[in-house]
């Protein structure tokens, strides 16, 4: 399914509202602006875009608890299914439909959730950790004759698989397939990237 780009204002064959002038000021004094499309809103300026909201609502010292509505007070929310941050470089391809872009495209890269990151890194952490207490306590080899090498213990190899184990289990959590040269799987398998927003580069 193609992109749907709307058409150009002077090339709209339909009804439409056009408000021109040197500056325009939309001000709702008690309760909210709403903006409604069928389609799409496109936002588009020759300097930059500000989106603001207060850090505090207004105090009542009435109350004796916070409201939900004071709970909510101070927050930008952007809800999709899909959401792109920047746009990368790409000549061949035409998009998005608002300006002259024509030399970008949508970005690929996968936005990080912070606390399953910390999580897969603790975890990577304990790991080593263990690998450290195992060789320390655990790794042993088998005597030699004097005047031969000594030779590592067959008893390692039962902690060293175990390990293997749970070392694969980062890999399966980081999405690598051990099937194809350890190369990374699709990113949606990673369990700490994001499957939603995406960022450029």
């Amino acid at each position: 399914m193609a992109a749907y780009i709307p058409q150009e204002v002077n090339q709209y064959k339909e009804s439409q509202v056009i408000i021109n002038s040197n500056r325009l000021v939309f001000n709702a004094k008690k309760d909210s602006i709403l903006l409604y499309s069928n389609k799409a809103i496109g936002f588009s300026a020759g300097g930059s875009i500000f989106f603001d909201t207060n850090p505090m609502f207004p105090p009542d010292n009435t109350q004796s608890a916070v409201s939900e509505e004071q709970e909510d007070y101070g927050k930008f929310v952007v809800n999709s299914p899909h959401i792109y941050l920047g746009l990368d470089e790409n000549i061949n391809l035409t998009y998005p439909p608002v300006g002259n872009t024509s030399q970008y495209k949508l970005p690929l890269q996968r936005a990080v959730l912070g606390d399953e990151l910390r999580s897969f890194l603790r975890d990577t952490l304990d790991l080593f950790e263990e690998l450290i207490d195992d060789l320390y306590d655990n790794y042993s080899v088998s005597s030699a004759e004097p005047g031969n090498d000594s030779a590592p213990s067959e008893s390692n190899e039962i902690w060293m698989e175990q390990f293997r184990e749970k070392v694969q289990l980062l890999k399966d959590d980081l999405a690598i397939n051990p099937d194809n040269g350890y190369t990374l799987d699709e990113a949606d398998n990673c369990v700490f990237l994001s499957k939603r927003v995406k960022i450029g580069i």
